[in-house]
């Protein structure tokens, strides 16, 4: 195994070339704001603005970006004044939080708590301030934080034409994020930190919404090939017994699409059939406790489910690219926003986008205390979909399968680490017997494993090998477990 590392180490010396880079564009691809932040290396490109309410409005493996961008928005900045009216969300697109629950941030007519659209803004619209911005060997990193939002927010009264006006802020909250990347990865490590810098216990969490890009064409409407991936388990269930939830009636469906888009008939019977529904977008379980839903720009709603392996994937079916997100576990013992850490979303709103949504415990912070949620988002071109299975070091698109009869073992993966890939062929008494150094791999190339292994192999590991002599486990199976 030595003489294997070693040898590994050689040609890995030459192999890397990659670097990160951190640096202050103006006017980035023509988006009109003075400061944008790019943390690049040879597989990934993330956009940082802080003028657009803090979001990541790029992140891009070989120049695909995942995040749609609101070209109706670009240039714009806007004050820290919550006095804003429904049709007045400055949406810019991209990766974006809200503050859960989203259903008391505001102060309705009757001076009692309800939800207003859009979002309080100083969280979610208003400009952030750069905190820190470092770049050493191997890491580049940025710290961004938002001004102090006070709730509830107001809220316009329509009737009665003015805003409701609360007398003091109950509550006082401010969103920090560290971001940053590494030499050889397309990972995106984030760090999410809300304090209560108020003096009153409050009851909060986040949700952190990746906006995607949903179609090839706005022309083409081919929503299908733009797809979120959700693991999920029986035994996760909501409390009223079910999977899911739908928010999305068949009258709902029907209005929205009979306003917004085009007019329908009750008595066409193609009309009812494809339109009088809870979309047909759901696309349901493509493989085993996997759930796979697609973009439909005829559809506005959300679809609500516990993440049993707490990892979402959305994936463009045309490049075949994956763009994961991982985060902390489950906890049945904690509370969440609609008892679930993940919702997708499907907006019919401007191009249209499909959205996916990670939701952070709503955690209990007397005043001066803070909560930090950890996130990773991650990207590798695959040979073919579904997401089967994902871990830290890439995604399983072919199952890992032993052919007994020509001792082979077969199996598709993307993955988010550079390196050589390994495979390890251990005996019935767990005892290694070979290493198979097989190729060079990155995020940039899906792997197709198609290997022989000695006869008396009773067990393998998928290994990628970084730069710094890190194994990092893809994959494995046991054979007589099969």
């Amino acid at each position: 195994m030595k003489k294997q590392l070693v040898l590994i180490s050689l040609l890995l010396s030459f192999f890397y070339s990659s670097a990160q880079e951190l640096e202050k564009i103006k006017d980035y691809k023509g988006w009109k704001w003075e400061d944008i932040y790019i943390l690049s290396n040879e597989f990934i490109s993330v956009a940082v603005v802080p003028e657009a309410g803090g979001r990541v409005l790029e992140y891009s493996l070989d120049q695909t970006n995942s995040l749609w961008v609101n070209p109706k928005e670009f240039g714009n900045k806007y004050s820290s004044s919550d006095e804003v009216k429904s049709n007045q969300w400055r949406n810019f697109g991209g990766y974006r939080l809200v503050p859960t629950p989203v259903e008391n941030c505001a102060l309705g007519a009757d001076g009692k708590r309800s939800k207003r659209w859009p979002p309080p803004v100083v969280i979610g619209d208003a400009p952030y301030t750069v905190t820190k911005i470092e770049e050493k060997k191997g890491q580049a990193e940025i710290d961004i934080q938002s001004g102090v939002q006070h709730l509830p927010v107001p809220k316009w009264i329509p009737k009665e034409k003015r805003f409701s006006v609360p007398k003091v802020p109950e509550e006082s909250m401010q969103y920090s994020r560290s971001l940053s990347i590494d030499q050889n990865s397309s990972k995106v490590y984030y760090l999410h930190t809300l304090k209560n810098v108020g003096k009153t216990t409050i009851e909060r969490g986040i949700m952190l919404s990746s906006q995607h890009q949903s179609w090839s064409d706005v022309k083409k409407q081919d929503g299908e090939n733009f797809v979120a991936y959700i693991p999920f388990s029986p035994e996760l269930q909501l409390p009223d017994g079910k999977q899911y939830h739908i928010n999305v009636t068949p009258e709902s469906h029907w209005r929205f699409v009979n306003r917004r888009r085009f007019p329908l008939d009750k008595n066409n019977p193609e009309h009812v059939e494809k339109f009088y529904n809870i979309g047909t977008n759901w696309t349901g379980e493509v493989a085993p406790g996997i759930f796979e839903i697609y973009f439909d720009y005829n559809m506005m709603g959300g679809f609500h489910i516990i993440s049993s392996s707490s990892w979402v994937c959305y994936a463009n079916k045309l490049e075949n690219k994956v763009f994961a997100k991982y985060f902390e576990k489950y906890d049945p013992k904690l509370k969440y926003d609609h008892d679930v850490n993940i919702a997708i979303y499907n907006s019919g709103l401007e191009t249209g986008y499909l959205e996916t949504e990670v939701k952070t415990p709503i955690y209990t912070l007397k005043g001066g205390e803070e909560f930090t949620f950890k996130e990773t988002h991650a990207a590798a071109q695959v040979l073919s979909l579904p997401v089967l299975s994902l871990n830290e070091t890439g995604v399983v698109t072919n199952k890992l399968t032993y052919d007994s009869k020509e001792h082979k073992v077969t199996a598709q993966y993307g993955t988010f680490i550079q390196g050589e890939l390994l495979l390890q062929c251990f005996n019935d008494k767990n005892k290694l017997i070979e290493d198979i150094q097989l190729h060079q791999v990155s995020p940039l190339k899906g792997i197709d494993l198609n290997t022989v292994v000695p006869e008396r192999t009773s067990f393998v590991k998928i290994i990628v090998v970084d730069k710094d002599k890190k194994e990092h486990v893809l994959d494995q199976l046991v054979f007589n477990e099969l």
